[in-house]
């Protein structure tokens, strides 16, 4: 069982932990809407084929996009949950 860590109070030492950990997701968010960019137009392609959109690809960008809220929480100080990969991967709703 995966238990969210949380990042320790800002003090002295919690709130460089967290300026470290805010720069590594700023990066994963980055890499985060490239993917985004790709799986929307696979989707696209995908559809343009065979006349329906993919439901493997629907999964994933549903989780995509519930991974980029929980990174946007955790950058905007909405949360102190660490998203992934310190939690699991969000999961469907």
């Amino acid at each position: 069982m995966n238990v969210p860590q949380t990042v320790t109070p800002p003090g002295s030492e919690g709130l460089g932990i967290r300026v470290v950990y805010m720069l590594l997701f700023a990066v994963a968010f980055w890499i985060v809407c490239w993917a985004l960019a790709l799986t929307a137009l696979m989707q696209l392609c995908v559809r343009l084929l065979n006349g329906r959109p993919s439901t493997e690809v629907k999964r994933f960008g549903e989780a995509l996009g519930r991974y980029a809220k929980q990174v946007i929480e955790f950058l905007t100080f909405a949360s102190e949950i660490l998203p992934y990969p310190f939690t699991a991967w969000p999961a469907e709703a």
